[in-house]
């Protein structure tokens, strides 16, 4: 224990300053060129600092042609479709308009629940920016010629070709072209429902060994799997470590989470029917400790702030449950219950920074588990990971985990565990979906 003491304390400091040098030197994307033809601005981060845009200029080249379909389709919707109307799409391509006039071309991969206009929700992929998020409240209008399937509240789903505007959605379904608000949206996401396009998965690898005079290795393994449809997020993650010294076991962690949101009014506030974690820690004398329980959350609030050559992002959510803990200890002193049953009160927080044209990203995940029933039970976990795009399937991670029992419960040998431990792991991860 205190080994990893010294080496988060060592290390954590240099790493820091390493993940500020990497972004300082990868291209700075928003300058290094166009998505349009000249006179065409794709300056994609002058769009999203909250400040009163400036008036755009007169777009020219393929954007300009697509500009002119979506007010002409805009136009026929205002006098009147015909059954057999069909809207005439500009380009073949996706495009996004921003608040100031900008425009980016690309395709556009989704557009999620979590905090709708408050949050970044819109995913698109460019060959200037590659993969990107943005938030609808930025983005003027979308540009879609490609078969989606849009999501809207009273639990309507409608695929087809379509246009988004400032008001209206405008989709040519197989039964003609139907319009809906904007305010009415909930969701976009990639052709028609297809169950493969709503998943996705990120895993990533670390480890060390030794051998001469100290014998000594360990291996981490860290995966998640994600699943978001236009109403429901739901994932499971797992956090491995297996370390050995000497040809003894000195490290024997594996920690799962799981949980399920649904987002029912498509804005801030979303339901958790369920969520919780399973841990099994050879050395904290946990056999099994199970979590689960249910509550409801809120997206506090995003902000973007532009700097000269790049933007930084940040959000947050805070989110609380009621559940019930199952403990299963290793080994007990006699006379203490085991297993033990308890109710707790969960209090969660999760924050993300993006920096450096996103190149960084800094998730922070903190979970106390307030144990009202036994008070010496409490415990707090918590998450902080260090992203480093190097390409868009592989980044560069550091992670750093830390886990907390108020009281730790005696073994039968007389020796108690340590309140904390402490892990600090550099890995490379792949995401797939």
């Amino acid at each position: 224990m205190q080994v990893a003491r010294t080496a988060a304390k060592r290390w954590v400091v240099p790493m820091a300053l390493a993940v500020g040098a990497a972004g300082f030197y990868r291209p700075l994307l928003a300058l290094a060129q166009q998505e349009a033809q000249p006179g065409v601005q794709s300056q994609v981060s002058d769009a999203t600092d909250g400040s009163a845009p400036a008036p755009p200029s007169e777009p020219a080249g393929p954007a300009s042609k697509v500009e002119s379909a979506m007010k002409k389709t805009q136009a026929d919707v205002e006098r009147g479709l015909t059954p057999d109307y069909t809207i005439e799409f500009g380009d073949t391509d996706d495009w996004l308009q921003f608040t100031t006039g900008e425009w980016l071309r690309g395709n556009l991969r989704s557009v999620r629940a979590k905090g709708m206009e408050a949050g970044e929700n819109v995913k698109f992929y460019s060959q200037q920016f590659y993969s990107e998020t943005f938030s609808l409240s930025y983005v003027e209008s979308i540009h879609c010629p490609r078969i989606m399937t849009y999501g809207f509240k009273s639990n309507v789903d409608v695929s087809g070709k379509g246009m988004v505007t400032k008001d209206q959605v405008i989709i040519e379904t197989e039964e003609g072209v139907k319009t809906y608000p904007r305010n009415e949206l909930v969701s976009i996401i990639d052709g028609a429902p297809r169950e493969r396009t709503l998943w996705s998965t990120r895993l990533s690898l670390g480890f060390s060994a030794n051998a001469g005079n100290t014998n000594q290795g360990s291996v981490n393994t860290q995966f998640t799997v994600l699943r978001f449809d236009r109403r429901t997020a739901a994932g499971i993650g797992y956090n491995g470590s297996i370390g050995y010294a000497n040809d003894a076991v000195n490290v024997n962690r594996h920690l799962a989470d799981f949980n399920v949101h649904l987002f029912l009014w498509g804005g801030r506030f979303y339901v958790i029917p369920i969520i919780g974690q399973l841990l099994y820690d050879q050395f904290q004398n946990y056999e099994l400790r199970a979590s689960p329980a249910a509550g409801g959350g809120v997206h506090i609030f995003q902000k973007r702030k532009q700097r000269r050559k790049h933007s930084n992002y940040f959000e947050w959510d805070i989110e609380s449950a009621l559940g019930y803990q199952f403990t299963r200890y290793l080994s007990t002193a006699t006379g203490v219950s085991n297993p033990q049953n308890d109710g707790f009160v969960m209090v969660r927080t999760y924050w993300e920074f993006k920096f450096i044209n996103r190149d960084v990203d800094i998730m922070i995940d903190w979970r106390t588990i307030l144990v009202y029933t036994t008070f010496g039970n409490t415990n707090h976990n918590a998450t902080a990971k260090v992203i480093i795009k190097i390409t868009d399937r592989f980044d560069f991670q550091p992670s750093f985990l830390f886990l907390r029992t108020r009281e730790p419960t005696q073994r039968a040998d007389g020796t108690t565990p340590a309140k904390n431990d402490y892990q600090l792991v550099v890995s490379l991860a792949l995401s797939l979906g």
